[in-house]
């Protein structure tokens, strides 16, 4: 039985913390010169401070540690998991933070990465069956495809939320509909540790929102991009959200984080097409196209927000439809982001032609 009051509580404590410790957060960043400069990536003028990852961080640590200590129940219930959860949340942190301050370099932060994910894996966070779609006979993977799938799962979560995080209040904004959308799939089926550590993010996440929103006043930088992804990574391996395996340990997180994670596959192929690093920045994502149609920083952060709501709608269907229509559901909502992907592309070629004919008429006025 899921203790409403409690999940209330929950919510208020992160959102209260996240909002009261990220003005400290960001006069600490100011004070130690830890702040985003101008660069050709960054579509921002001026220097933003980081550390608000920080903020986040602690809002969801001292809020999870409240909930054990109030209910018994739930620390010695799931003891185990959040202590894995918080080991690797931690690390993860670090590494952010390091990459903040030092900017490391990609294959040192991935290495971290991967030895965050085998944590997690140790402490039971674990891809563990997979569910034929066509029948919906389950069968147990090998410990090794496990442990490939699951690393490879985290580091999917990790760097979709670390590379889609170029806008103002975009990432945090679209992890809160994500904790929103997963929230009432937990509660519908009943776990209760999901819906606790949903409902926690959730809060130290709108809480930041607040100052992170377009024109930012301080950045959750590295710290807290990765730290959203590999909560949410890890919620959904928790436990089974939905009969087996895949067909919520995957397709729920997979559809209501479609963006981040069609964003940063897009950014993978592009970049292996080109016989490049698959590491190497540029200003060819989602975000960035949008911004050169024209659009305004918070017109596009509002519509991916609306899209995500949408798609978080769409992740309720898995738990509400058989497995063997779960695929069939997949492939359409793979159409519809191909199709939407195909728009925007065919919208930003339109601006372009637009502003070449408009300076080529103010070089022929001139």
């Amino acid at each position: 039985m899921i203790n409403y009051v409690l999940l209330i509580l929950a919510f208020g404590i992160s959102l209260g913390i996240s909002y009261l410790l990220t003005p400290v957060m960001r006069r600490v960043a100011l004070t130690t010169g830890i702040v985003s400069r101008p660069g050709r990536r960054r579509v921002h003028a001026k220097s933003i401070p980081y550390l608000g990852g920080l903020a986040i961080y602690f809002a969801f640590l001292i809020t999870t540690l409240v909930i054990c200590y109030i209910n018994q129940q739930f620390r010695l219930e799931f003891c185990q998991k959040l202590t894995g959860l918080i080991i690797g949340s931690t690390l993860i942190v670090i590494l952010g933070l390091w990459d903040d301050i030092k900017d490391i370099k990609p294959l040192t932060k991935l290495i971290g990465q991967v030895m965050v994910a085998l944590i997690l894996f140790g402490y039971g966070f674990r891809i563990e069956l997979v569910t034929n779609p066509l029948n919906g006979a389950e069968l147990a993977m090998p410990l090794l495809l496990s442990l490939i799938l699951t690393i490879g799962w985290v580091l999917a979560l990790i760097n979709a939320m670390n590379l889609i995080d170029g806008l103002d209040g975009l990432a945090v904004g679209i992890t809160f509909i994500v904790c929103g959308a997963l929230f009432f799939i937990a509660l519908y089926l009943n776990n209760y540790l999901n819906a606790f550590l949903l409902v926690i993010l959730a809060g130290s996440t709108l809480g930041f929102l607040r100052y992170n929103f377009h024109p930012a006043k301080i950045f959750m930088g590295d710290s807290g991009s990765m730290f959203l992804g590999l909560i949410l990574a890890s919620i959904a391996l928790i436990r089974s959200q939905h009969k087996s395996a895949v067909a919520a340990v995957l397709l729920v997180p997979i559809t209501a984080l479609a963006i981040p994670i069609y964003d940063t596959s897009i950014a993978a192929i592009r970049r292996l097409l080109k016989k490049g690093s698959v590491f190497k920045a540029d200003k060819k994502h989602l975000h960035h196209r949008l911004l050169s149609t024209g659009l305004k920083q918070s017109q596009i952060v509002l519509f991916i927000y609306l899209v995500t709501l949408y798609l978080g709608i769409f992740a309720f269907l898995f738990v509400l439809i058989p497995n063997e229509y779960a695929l069939v559901l997949l492939v359409l909502l793979g159409l519809g982001l191909f199709m939407g992907s195909r728009i925007v592309g065919f919208v930003e070629r339109n601006a372009r032609l637009i502003h070449r004919s408009e300076l080529k008429k103010r070089k022929e006025e001139a």
